[in-house]
């Protein structure tokens, strides 16, 4: 197939990744002897290419950290981009392995614990030596709204690092 068709039927593909895979990200590229390429990353995921080798789709995986490098022909350019998209889709996505939920929940929970006591701590200590340097009396009040405040950023922050941790995790 000339370099033009190959184009189309490139771009063709890349509107059905939007319709059918939109979390894919791809990009049209050049291999240095010019011909065109997609660049795909899943996010989670590691960088792929798809090309047109004659009249095959052939699709290439860079190796992760648990998964080896793949290759295989996904399909003819005769063939609906909806199809070959589906294909991809089926090698690229990884199977999802879930840690154990009470281990997930145990490890979140004290990752988000741990930095709950760690910034609260380090904004109570940063805002009394503010407050004391500034001249201001260190009075009942001054320490009570230190020690909430401190205690609002610190559950603030916990609550954010167990919920990403909760997510990575899942």
């Amino acid at each position: 197939m000339d370099e033009p068709g190959q184009e189309r039927a490139l771009r063709a593909l890349g509107t059905a990744l939007d319709m059918n895979a939109p979390t894919v990200r791809h990009r049209l590229r050049r291999f240095p002897e010019g011909t065109p390429f997609l660049k795909l990353r899943l996010p989670g995921e590691g960088d792929a290419t798809l090309f047109l080798d004659g009249h095959q789709w052939i699709f290439l995986s860079e190796p992760g950290d648990d998964r080896p490098a793949t290759q295989f022909a996904a399909g003819l350019v005769e063939d609906a981009p909806e199809v070959v998209v589906e294909r991809v889709m089926s090698v690229m996505a990884r199977r999802v392995r879930r840690a154990a939920p009470a281990g997930r929940a145990l490890k979140s929970c004290a990752l988000g614990l741990v930095t709950a006591v760690g910034v609260g701590l380090l904004s109570a200590v940063v805002m009394a030596i503010l407050i004391g340097g500034n001249g201001y009396p260190l009075s009942d009040v001054s320490s009570v709204a230190v020690y909430v405040l401190a205690a609002l950023l610190g559950v603030a922050a916990g609550v954010w690092v167990g919920v990403r941790w909760w997510r990575r995790l899942g």
